[in-house]
Parts: C-alpha cells; sequence; structure tokens
C-alpha cells in the first residue's frame, strides 16, 4: 500500500513537469527603492496637473520613501508553430493602490501589466495580449515612474491583437486592433449628461519606423541603437445618449411630480485621435559596444484629441456647447484638441556615468475662450456657449536633469531635480473651487470674492532618487 502511495505521488508530479516540458521559463524584473521630496502633492508619477499655488491644500512639502515601484516578469519559451518562434510574457507591478493609500506596513496590492504572447518568424510577429500601445515605445531615460506622462507621453497598456512587418532592412510597419480606453472608467461626463456612454468602435492604431545605422550609434537605456523615425497613429471612437426635453411639473391630489414633456434622445458620437512623431538621433557616434564620450537626441511629438497621459482618456477635458433644438436648450459636445512633446539629451561620461536633461509640453488650441459658469439656456439666453466638463488644465510643462551611475549592468542609482508648472484655464480662489469674483459663503479669509487672491498657476519642484536591483 505504502508502495502504491509512492508510485502515485510520483506520477501526480512527473503530469505536469511532462505537460511543460516543451516550455523554458525565465524570472526577470528589478527591485526598486524610490525616495523624492516635492514640495506639492504630486503622485509619484507626476502624471497629473499640478494644483494653483494659492490652493492651501496641496502647497506644501512632503518626503516619501517606497519600493512600490519593483516589479517582476515570467517569460515563456514555447515550441515552434507553424515555422515560428513562440513565447509569453506576464508581468506585475504593484500599483494598484496608490501612494496615498498605502497602510501602515506599506502592503501594496498586485496589478497586472502585461500578459501577452507572439509568434514570430524572421520578418514577422504576431502578437496576442495587453502589452504596450504603440504610442509607448520612446520613454525618456528620467527617475520618476512613467516619465512625462503629464506632457504627453501616453502609457496605455491594451489587451490587443498586432501584425509587425520588417523590410528592406531598414523599415517596419505594424497595426494593432484593441481594447479602447475610457470606456466607463469614471472620466466621462457626468450622468445627468450621458446615461450609458461607451465605445462604439476598438482602437486601431498603425506605425512605419524607420531604423538605420547611418553615422553611428549611441545609447538609449544603455544599449547602442542607430538613428530612428517612427510615425504612430490611432483613432477610436466614443458613442453616448442624452435625454432631453421641455421639462413640466404637474400636480396629482396632493402630490406634485416632475414631468418631461416631449422627451428626445440624442445620439452622440466623438473620435479620440492622436499623430506622434518620434525620433533618436545619435549626436556623438560610437562604432562599438563602448559608450564613453558619446550623446544622443531624443526628441517626440504629438497632436490630436481627447487625450490624457493614459492615451485616450482625456474626456474629462471635454469642452461643450449649448445648442437650441426645437425651443429646448441642450449641450453638445466636442473633444479638446492639444499638442505636445518632449527633447531630451543625453551624455555618457563613461560607460558608468551619464546625464539625461528633457523638457516637456502639452498644450489645448483650438479654445476661443476660457472657462464661463453662466451657460445659455432658457433663463440666460445671453450666457456664454461654451463651458467645460471639467477643470481643465491650458498647458502642462515639464523640466528635469538626471544623474545616473550604473557600476555594474545589475545595479543602477539615479539623482533627479524636476520642475512642473500647470497653467489652468480658469482663475480660483485659496480653495480652488469657486471662479474669481464669486464667493462660496463660507471663506472667513474672502478668497473666492477677491480677485487678487485668485490663480491660474501652479508649480512643483522635486527632488528624487532611485536605486535599482536588476534581476
Amino acid at each position: 500500500m505504502k508502495k502504491f502511495i509512492v508510485i502515485a505521488a510520483v506520477l501526480a508530479l512527473l503530469v505536469p513537469s511532462l505537460a511543460f516540458a516543451a516550455a523554458e521559463f525565465s524570472l526577470g524584473g528589478f527591485v526598486k527603492l524610490d525616495s523624492f521630496w516635492d514640495s506639492t502633492q504630486q503622485g509619484k508619477n507626476m502624471n497629473g496637473n499640478i494644483a494653483r499655488n494659492n490652493n492651501g491644500n496641496f502647497q506644501h512639502g512632503r518626503t516619501v520613501f517606497t519600493a512600490q515601484g519593483s516589479r517582476f516578469n515570467f517569460t515563456i519559451k514555447g515550441p515552434k508553430v507553424f515555422g515560428a518562434a513562440t513565447t509569453g510574457f506576464i508581468e506585475m507591478d504593484f500599483d494598484s493602490s496608490t501612494d496615498q493609500n498605502r497602510t501602515t506596513s506599506n502592503s501594496y496590492v498586485p496589478r497586472l501589466r502585461h500578459a501577452m504572447f507572439r509568434f514570430n518568424w524572421p520578418e514577422t510577429e504576431l502578437l496576442f495580449g495587453q502589452y504596450w500601445s504603440m504610442f509607448c515605445e520612446w520613454y525618456p531615460e528620467l527617475v520618476e515612474d512613467g516619465p512625462f506622462m503629464a506632457t504627453g507621453m501616453p502609457t496605455a497598456r491594451m489587451a490587443q491583437v498586432r501584425l509587425t512587418q520588417k523590410f528592406l532592412g531598414w523599415g517596419t510597419a505594424a497595426f494593432l486592433v484593441g481594447n479602447a480606453n475610457n470606456a466607463n472608467n469614471g472620466q466621462n461626463y457626468s450622468a445627468s449628461d450621458t446615461s450609458g456612454e461607451s465605445t462604439a468602435a476598438p482602437q486601431v492604431q498603425g506605425k512605419l519606423m524607420y531604423a538605420q545605422d547611418l553615422w553611428g550609434k549611441a545609447a538609449y537605456y544603455g544599449r547602442p541603437i542607430p538613428f530612428t523615425a517612427s510615425l504612430v497613429a490611432g483613432w477610436q471612437r466614443q458613442g453616448f445618449a442624452q435625454s432631453f426635453g421641455l421639462g413640466n411639473v404637474r400636480t396629482f391630489g396632493q402630490n406634485t411630480y416632475s414631468a418631461l414633456l416631449a422627451p428626445n434622445v440624442k445620439h452622440t458620437t466623438l473620435d479620440p485621435w492622436l499623430v506622434m512623431f518620434s525620433t533618436f538621433i545619435p549626436v556623438i557616434p560610437t562604432h562599438s559596444a563602448n559608450l564613453a564620450g558619446t550623446a544622443s537626441i531624443l526628441t517626440q511629438w504629438f497632436i490630436g484629441q481627447g487625450l490624457d497621459s493614459w492615451g485616450f482618456t482625456g474626456m474629462v477635458n471635454q469642452l461643450k456647447f449649448n445648442k437650441q433644438v426645437g425651443g429646448v436648450y441642450t449641450w453638445d459636445y466636442e473633444l479638446q484638441k492639444r499638442w505636445g512633446g518632449f527633447v531630451q539629451g543625453q551624455y555618457y561620461f563613461t560607460n558608468q556615468w551619464f546625464i539625461t536633461a528633457a523638457y516637456g509640453i502639452n498644450k489645448a488650441f483650438g479654445v476661443s475662450q476660457d472657462r464661463d459658469a453662466a451657460a445659455i439656456n432658457a433663463n440666460n439666453p445671453a450666457g456664454s456657449i461654451y463651458a467645460f466638463t471639467g477643470d481643465a488644465a491650458k498647458m502642462q510643462q515639464q523640466a528635469e536633469v538626471a544623474l545616473w551611475y550604473r557600476p555594474v549592468q545589475a545595479i543602477k542609482f539615479g539623482l533627479e531635480y524636476a520642475y512642473g508648472a500647470t497653467n489652468w484655464f480658469q482663475s480660483t480662489g485659496g480653495g480652488g473651487g469657486n471662479p474669481a469674483g464669486t464667493s462660496n459663503g463660507t471663506d472667513p479669509f474672502n478668497n473666492y470674492a477677491n480677485p487678487s487672491n485668485t490663480s491660474n498657476f501652479g508649480a512643483a519642484h522635486r527632488v528624487e532618487f532611485v536605486g535599482f536591483f536588476y534581476f
């Protein structure tokens, strides 16, 4: 009987081993310590607009130490299928809870970053699963997580099917269809305006890239690469419905009801889109693996509408304007248009010491007037035709300088100074909530009613240190 139990246990362990015999697993990732002081309460990724300088809720310094940015991944090499090499990739981090929600023991929640598999032929790749958007392929090498997200470096990961084809030794073309961003994720219009917003089409993206060693290479994240130019475009469609009609009050016995006369439902679609151009230029090149004395410029510029730091998630920043239809005033919407980008310069003193300096900007355009809450309606026919659905930023800028030291491949340290600035459309008082010249009736310092104490500008400073251990 004991012999039978032993044999059964061996077989139970052997069957899974045989099932995975054709696959090869490897573990990767890094442990990261992140510590910083900043003058406001910016998140650790510096991916939000900066509060106005007269908002006392945010304008005080803080110091943070965290290992939340650590991550790990599994790469799975499978058997050949249809003549293609097969691989899978799963990556986790601990960003499911924000740094403001950490507990006494700093217990962060694991989050799925990537989960995809792909088939690779010599010049062709077919990918299935959650992975980077094509807009996320050129990161500035800066210290904070998700660098320059606030100035238009989108970091959207999306479930997708992607086909990539290389050609002529220097070209790459790619196309993907995937899950659209911002499908009922809390950044939509108000519920009274948009019951049932949803994505009316998947997101599609296309890319053309040129890469050629014309005069040598320079370092990008420590790896020599040649001159590269990339053009990416993407689009999706959002749909929502509005109910509108003439209001009326009816009395039935002792009860009074509000009724809607001649109710109507208007279906509207909006089209977020983005076009982005990126180029990497070796300025002082190398023709070997030696990076000492090399320099490069990385620059990326975009134009589009319905944008935010996560891709097509800028639905909170929409413009809305009043239209009168059959005697009824109702809102129409349009997506806010933005342009921006960044430029990064990098120089390697030695193979271990290098410096990065970068500037980024994100700016709205095509907005003819600032926010005005006095919108047109039946009681105010002379009001403003435009308003924002949220408190929108006119322009966001960042400038950063980072000094890096990498004594060995497994260890990397960085020290950075960063400056950020936000120009808002609307000026507000010290509480940051009401327009200039108005009062909420509870402000003891009369900030809301005193135009001299209003502001539409916020600035932040940060000094940050990071240490990585790669495995």
